[in-house]
């Protein structure tokens, strides 16, 4: 046997020996820190300190914080989640230093911890804002059973003296369900493949614009594909929104904490060919009322109209079981706009299923509006 080392050791032990000369004078943040500013309900956390995690199974997800006492900003990602997803495929992600404009980058690595540069010659005597989202996702990668294409984060690399203060946060916390819609597929531009991300944009679905109006801190929760009944790559979401993926519940006691002020539900248009979601989303809106007993629910009826009949009649039910703080959000005079049949480009969608950035706009905007109506006279 060889006295020697063989070459991929000795290669390994390079490797580590650069990390760690690379991270000499430099602070390392926890994602579990507490002004970290994890958005609510969509990061699934595990660890603390240097083994703290953060991962999220759908695209939307995000953090705010500020930094000081740095001229530049990594973000920490494990990549051990992504081993084995295809180039294409891997998650992307965007982020805004000081309220600049987003840069949007696909990750590239996989294996362990490793820096993803953001931010660069910055004066570090000055307080900077970061925010930093969870931009798009390839739903072919079996996001609920494997976290191929999720994104895990661990923390930030800083130069050393760097610290994070308290991103300043909004006044009222919100969580969303959907399909690709919710999602924010074709925002910004044609959908023609999942393993073409570029024109999905979470953060320019409607969801964001509905709670930005409202001054909530969010969890965003749309998957391609999904239903209220029909399964294709997602369970339907009965078996699903209470979860962060197929093994973990999201779910504390039975309820959802801290308890959000307002719940949305924009599901339908994925049930197709004549199902009747009544039963499922009657019975999805007991189980929520359970988790959720003070909180304002807000179902809306797809953009395209389908389902509006059984949509209403189920928030009907709900509300004549002693239920006012179960409200139906219809934007009918968008149908024809936003969505056509058979699906052809108008518009506001490329495709005549996703709406782009100024349908989401508009279907976010009917929305607030009719929120408001619906809280000024409950």
């Amino acid at each position: 046997m060889s006295r020697h080392p063989n070459r991929r050791m000795l290669a390994a032990m390079v490797l580590l020996v650069l990390g760690v000369a690379a991270l000499c004078g430099a602070s390392s943040i926890p994602c579990d820190h507490p002004d970290f500013g994890l958005c609510p309900y969509a990061w699934k956390p595990s660890g603390a300190g240097d083994n703290a995690r953060a991962e999220a199974t759908l695209p939307g997800a995000y953090f705010k914080t500020i930094v000081r006492g740095t001229a530049k900003v990594d973000l920490l990602i494990d990549g051990t989640a992504n081993e084995g997803c295809p180039p294409p495929s891997m998650p992307f992600v965007e982020y805004s230093v000081d309220d600049g404009p987003f840069t949007a980058k696909q990750l590239t690595e996989t294996g362990g911890v490793y820096t993803f540069a953001m931010a660069s010659g910055l004066g570090p005597a000055a307080p900077h804002c970061l925010e930093v989202y969870f931009r798009a996702a390839d739903l072919a990668q079996k996001r609920w059973t494997a976290p191929t294409a999720h994104l895990r984060i661990a923390g930030l690399a800083l130069e050393d003296g760097g610290t994070v203060a308290a991103y300043p946060k909004r006044a009222k916390r919100a969580i969303g369900f959907g399909d690709s819609i919710t999602e924010g597929v074709g925002v910004d531009g044609l959908f023609t493949s999942w393993q073409i991300l570029g024109v999905n944009n979470a953060r320019g679905a409607w969801f964001p614009v509905v709670c930005a109006a409202l001054d909530c801190e969010y969890g965003q929760f749309g998957s391609g594909g999904q239903g209220m009944v029909k399964e294709i790559e997602m369970p339907p979401l009965p078996k699903t929104w209470d979860h962060y993926d197929a093994a973990t519940s999201r779910l504390t006691d039975g309820l959802l904490l801290p308890e959000p002020d307002y719940l949305f539900c924009n599901m339908g248009t994925n049930d197709f060919g004549g199902t009747d979601i009544t039963a499922a989303y009657t019975d999805w809106l007991a189980a929520v009322r359970g988790a959720c007993p003070h909180t304002q629910l807000f179902c809306v009826v797809p953009p395209s109209g389908v389902h509006r009949d059984e949509i209403r009649a189920t928030v009907a039910a709900r509300n004549a079981d002693h239920d006012p703080a179960v409200h139906l959000i219809d934007t009918a005079p968008l149908n024809a706009t936003i969505t056509v049949h058979p699906p052809a480009a108008t518009q506001l969608c490329c495709d005549g299923v996703h709406p782009t950035l100024q349908g989401q706009g508009l279907f976010g905007a009917c929305i607030v509006a009719q929120v408001q109506q619906a809280l000024d006279g409950h």
